[in-house]
């Protein structure tokens, strides 16, 4: 009976000076409630902002960035970053994606009709349409871009061409 007695008092002083020894090496730990900002990179603005405030973080959205690869709405950007541990309350900033950027129609005046198809659609737009007209130059030959070459436009959005018909009389 007192061996057990004296056991149970050598296993009491064990457990308090372990947890002294505990809060000496990482007294911030012991009573923490700070917690570590979730990554929410690539998620949709509502589900960032519900995973945040769950934890108890405020969320602060400033503004969009053009993202080719992340979707319109979806987190591109936060600080602090993932990972990093702050205190309750504290505020996460979120940059949001706005989608692909516009692009530049590209010159192709005096190309091929084929090589100008090509380098309009690998520049994310689409050949829209395409009008002959008689002229100096040789036939399938691009005169004219509409809207003009550098002109910012939306992905996808359609360019037109004028394009030769060939020398002299028509086709």
């Amino acid at each position: 009976r007192r061996f057990t007695r004296d056991l149970g008092l050598v296993a009491f002083v064990a457990l308090v000076g372990y947890a002294i020894s505990a809060y000496w090496a990482s007294p911030g730990a012991v009573f923490a409630t700070e917690h570590a900002v979730p990554r929410v990179l690539e998620l949709p603005e509502a589900g960032a902002r519900q995973r945040l405030t769950e934890l108890g973080f405020r969320v602060r959205v400033e503004g969009e960035r053009a993202n080719p690869a992340i979707p319109r709405g979806a987190v591109v950007w936060q600080d602090p970053p993932p990972d990093m541990v702050v205190p309750p309350n504290s505020s996460v900033r979120l940059v949001l994606s706005g989608g692909p950027g516009p692009v530049n129609v590209p010159d192709v005046v005096g190309l091929s009709l084929q090589f100008a198809e090509g380098i309009i659609e690998a520049a994310g737009m689409k050949v829209g349409r395409v009008d002959r007209v008689t002229s100096g130059q040789e036939a399938d030959v691009v005169l004219s871009v509409r809207p003009p070459p550098g002109n910012p436009r939306p992905r996808g959005a359609r360019v037109d061409l004028l394009v030769s018909s060939g020398r002299g009389g028509g086709q």
